[in-house]
């Protein structure tokens, strides 16, 4: 008995570690991280995509306020040069402020609603000739100011 007792023992082998677990498949844990990292990453792209192109079309619109000024001469063609900027105001507050009704204004309510989203430091007296200035034979108005609140326009909400 004593023979058969020994040749089980030494069948018997002596504590020992686990085996090392495989790198593949990842733990739940690992799935979970890398899942919320890709979100973030995705939302971090979505971000910088928008913020460039806000950039380019705000780079866009001052190259256009620029060629207003050049291409119509205030002093020379100002009902053009009204229109004109009364066009760059107008397309800035529409991509600005979709839901809202700023399209369809006209005259006096536009002036108006322009005059309340300017910061308060900026004289916008300049901008009543917006709203009768391009329909006027000869309008007057002050060219540089109304230049200065169309940049002012275009970086705060461009």
């Amino acid at each position: 008995m004593d023979t058969d007792g020994s040749q089980l023992l030494e069948q018997l082998r002596d504590i020992h570690g686990a085996a090392q677990p495989d790198w593949w498949p990842p733990a739940p844990g690992w799935w979970a991280l890398g899942f919320i990292l890709l979100l973030v990453l995705f939302y971090l792209m979505r971000k910088l995509l928008n913020w460039q192109a806000s950039r380019r079309r705000r780079r866009a619109w001052l190259r256009e306020l620029d060629e207003l000024s050049r291409d119509h001469d205030p002093l020379a063609h100002p009902r053009e040069y009204l229109a004109g900027l009364n066009r760059l105001f107008r397309a800035v507050a529409i991509k600005a402020f979709p839901g809202t009704a700023c399209g369809r204004l006209q005259g006096k309510p536009w002036v108006n609603w322009i005059r309340t989203l300017l910061p308060e430091t900026s004289d916008n007296d300049g901008l009543e000739a917006l709203a009768s200035g391009p329909y006027e034979p000869a309008p007057g108005f002050d060219a540089d100011a109304l230049n200065e609140l169309a940049k002012t326009w275009v970086k705060k909400y461009g």
